[in-house]
């Protein structure tokens, strides 16, 4: 999608407005970095919330989104938009095999740096 910044910047300041933590319920930050993929009518954007550190990921669609960019291609879905190198795409497969396919055990070992800091728990239930 080929949204100009100011454009994408007005988005992601309504976001930013209402978004809430659904764990703890306080404001979640929102800027460019949170976005990871974007398709014709919709953003992704993963997000982490100061207070509680519980990570969001956010699926935000947007109305009149076909007015803002062309159409895709009706044979491409959203992944084929990430554009991993080769490289990339290796070692995120082989970081998934070590970690038996759970996530939880992937940023544990591949995480940030702040194992230190309290985390809430966000095991769905």
């Amino acid at each position: 999608m080929d949204l100009d910044p100011h454009t994408l910047q007005q988005i992601i300041r309504r976001i930013e407005q209402q978004m809430r933590c659904p764990q703890c319920g306080k404001r979640v930050p929102v800027d460019f970095t949170s976005v990871r993929l974007m398709g014709d009518d919709f953003l992704l954007l993963q997000l982490k919330c100061d207070t509680c550190d519980a990570f969001i990921v956010l699926h935000a669609t947007l109305q009149g989104g076909e007015r803002l960019a062309h159409k895709l291609d009706s044979t491409v879905n959203a992944s084929s938009e990430l554009h991993l190198k080769d490289h990339e795409l290796k070692m995120l497969r082989e970081a998934i095999s070590q970690s038996d396919g759970s996530f939880e055990q992937l940023f544990k070992k591949y995480g940030g740096k702040d194992e230190g800091a309290s985390r809430a728990d966000t095991r769905i239930v």
